[in-house]
């Protein structure tokens, strides 16, 4: 028996607040069409404007690369891979998101976080030259 290849949708938005939604509207579309339930699919749209949002705020500013942020859904048949890739000069994945409780007042920090309570696998990586690449993964139940 063959098995089906993956089909991919990708997405470019420029690296402005206001266009997340259109990610975050997209994820809503493929995972409803790849039958996730309401609440999933609410998590799925979730962990990506989490993932979107982080790109926003955390990309090189004046690099001469694209200023835009890009959103690689891979449909598989029991799951959905979100990619979301952007210039970003990365940070310690391993130190980020655990969800530590501290004392300072700084704002955000809890995407990841969020993303890892919401999603079934999450990887970051981030390469100095061309950016960083936050992969989530959810799993279709039976």
């Amino acid at each position: 028996m063959r098995t089906k290849a993956p089909e991919q949708v990708e997405i470019r938005i420029p690296r402005r607040a206001e266009l997340v939604r259109v990610a975050r509207m997209a994820a809503c579309a493929i995972a409803s069409q790849m039958g996730f339930t309401i609440d999933i699919i609410k998590d799925i749209e979730l962990a990506v404007g989490e993932a979107c949002a982080n790109a926003v705020e955390h990309v090189r500013v004046g690099d001469d690369g694209p200023d835009e942020i890009i959103i690689r859904f891979t449909l598989g048949q029991d799951e959905l891979v979100v990619e979301v890739m952007d210039r970003g000069q990365g940070f310690d994945p391993e130190q980020a998101g655990k969800g530590e409780a501290d004392d300072s007042d700084e704002p955000g920090g809890l995407g990841l976080f969020v993303i890892r309570a919401l999603m079934d696998e999450l990887r970051v990586d981030c390469d100095p030259a061309t950016g960083t690449c936050v992969r989530m993964v959810k799993r279709r139940t039976k």
